[in-house]
């Protein structure tokens, strides 16, 4: 079959909709550090934050509460933009990349709750990732189809999802991308790295510093090529091809020989059926840190060789706007196309625990592989429930590193392996409601006490959604297919249904499932004043074709 492309959807730094967008991207026209930016409590590095305040992006939105999380409201901007110019209708899928969330409010209330002030505290229910992907879909009639939460590859993930409803004939149209708001969270979390840069980013340049930071939102609506030409939409190009890898390297930090990022790409040119010199440019991730860049460059070395295109970085534009990113620098690898007559473009987008993901976007109509459905295998679920003994499975060094539940979590993981006799684990699928909130809630509490300095970087690493599945890997040493997918009801069931989808849709061969939820206490007594709980869920099991 054949995915069109037929709609899009964007806010940025640059301003707001495709037409803005694509004026300053052509203009080469920086919205990082503009003396426009809002100031906020965090203006030591340039952010690529966009001049408009929640309020304003309500009207925009055309909902009548600013009280959703920005994240929410950037979201509806670009989503409400891509349903109009695609001209759709009607309960369609949305898979949305987030990582952040509803942090935003969330930083606000609990702030407010450790000084005894419990007024709009329901509004915390906004922090788990999968309530912004269900918001977006109930505002603007949609399905949720889920939420990919893998940092900085989630918004192209949630392509490479969208992907695999159409070519399993679950869905004729879907709507993909991500968003991303900024929060004093994630800023100080990333300055916790030592990897923000006080100038605008200088991507790939020997002088190069860090990153910007960046905030926005963007979304695709992906189409059968059938459906399109039937109700005679308007075309902007075609997915090609796509890959996802794991680099099972670091927590933080790519592999020097870019291991992840060299299988993403070559994998998505191979689903394409391209040579690399049919690629004419390539949307690099190019965040501007010395080793990510290093890394995205011995792999790109590694597949074009000596038929290198041209690889730009957008992020001097727009910041970095980590978990929307995937969506934004597929707007603009699409714009490049059409402006520069270009027939063939990559995007790549690499996130922590080295998820990386690339997608080849073209001119011209191009049959990806045909699916043959197959009958699969699931074998026995493992949990664990209490303190069991984890030393027969995890070196002591590594075990210090995790929090309690994750070690269990490893235990599930490794008597699921055992339960079902697979030797070698092809990929890894993890869901979860919360996340690391034992380092998310310990960030918070230090942004209370302390102030925007001294954020734990150990905290922050592991405070991400897919900081679990990037465990997994290192341990496992796979570098296969990973994903993380955040949801608000049964995380077990949520990864499983995708896990039993990307094996329908060829993307490994066998998937280790987990579900994994840590409990803090802090956190649940907040979670009291609204009638919610958290509980902690370390399950595994494998499933595979039969």
């Amino acid at each position: 079959m054949r995915i069109a492309i037929t709609g899009v959807g964007i806010v940025s730094a640059l301003g707001v909709g495709l037409a803005v967008n694509k004026e300053r991207l052509l203009q080469g026209k920086s919205g990082v550090g503009e003396p426009k930016i809002l100031p906020t409590s965090h203006t030591e590095w340039p952010i690529g934050e966009l001049p408009l305040t929640c309020n304003q992006l309500a009207d925009l939105a055309g909902v009548s509460s600013s009280k959703l999380s920005r994240t929410v409201l950037l979201g509806l901007v670009a989503l409400k933009e891509a349903i109009k110019d695609a001209d759709i209708h009607g309960a369609i899928p949305l898979v949305n990349g987030t990582t952040v969330g509803g942090m935003d409010i969330t930083e606000q209330y609990y702030d407010a709750w450790r000084q005894g002030n419990q007024d709009n505290i329901s509004l915390i229910c906004q922090h788990e990732a999968g309530y912004t992907t269900a918001k977006l879909a109930q505002c603007c009639g949609l399905t949720d189809a889920g939420t990919p939460s893998t940092a900085c590859s989630s918004a192209l993930n949630a392509v490479i999802c969208g992907a695999g409803l159409l070519r399993t004939g679950k869905a004729q149209q879907v709507i993909v991308g991500g968003t991303e708001a900024m929060t004093r969270f994630h800023l100080n979390g990333f300055a916790s790295l030592g990897i923000l840069s006080r100038s605008l980013c200088r991507p790939f340049m020997p002088d190069r510093d860090g990153i910007n930071l960046g905030e926005g939102a963007a979304y695709l609506v992906l189409e059968n090529e059938q459906s399109a030409i039937k109700r005679k939409a308007k075309i902007y190009g075609y997915l090609a091809g796509y890959a996802n890898a794991c680099d099972a390297y670091h927590a933080t930090t790519s592999s020097p020989d870019g291991e992840g990022a060299y299988s993403a790409m070559s994998k998505a040119l191979a689903m394409a059926n391209l040579h690399p010199d049919d690629i004419a440019y390539i949307n690099a991730h190019g965040t501007a840190t010395v080793n990510n860049d290093e890394s995205e460059q011995n792999a790109i070395q590694r597949v074009f060789s000596s038929n290198m295109p041209i690889v730009e970085s957008t992020k001097t534009l727009t910041g970095h706007t980590t978990s929307a990113s995937g969506g934004i620098e597929s707007v603009f690898s699409l714009l490049r196309l059409q402006e520069n007559h270009y027939v063939h473009v990559m995007n790549n987008a690499f996130g922590f625990g080295g998820n990386d993901s690339s997608i080849i976007l073209s001119a011209m109509p191009i049959d990806l592989p045909p699916i043959a459905l197959s009958r699969m295998k699931e074998y026995e679920e493992a949990e664990t429930t209490g303190e069991e003994d984890f030393t027969a499975y995890i070196p002591m060094m590594q075990a210090r590193r995790m929090t309690s539940s994750m070690r269990q979590l490893m235990v599930a993981a490794y008597k699921a392996i055992s339960l079902s006799g697979v030797q070698n684990i092809d990929g890894i699928i993890v869901g979860t409601q919360w996340g690391g909130m034992i380092p998310t809630i310990n960030i918070l509490e230090q942004l209370s006490t302390q102030g925007e300095r001294d954020i734990s970087p150990t905290f922050f690493m592991n405070s991400t959604h897919n900081s679990a599945a990037g465990t997994i890997a290192r341990m496992l040493q796979c570098k296969g297919y990973n994903m993380t997918f955040a949801s608000d009801g049964n995380v077990m069931e949520t990864a499983m249904k995708e896990a039993r989808s990307a094996i329908e849709a060829g993307m490994a061969k066998n998937i280790l499932v987990c579900a994994y939820d840590e409990v803090d206490e802090r956190w649940q007594s907040l979670l009291k004043m609204i009638n919610r709980s958290s509980k902690v869920i370390t399950k595994a099991r494998v499933i595979c074709l039969d």
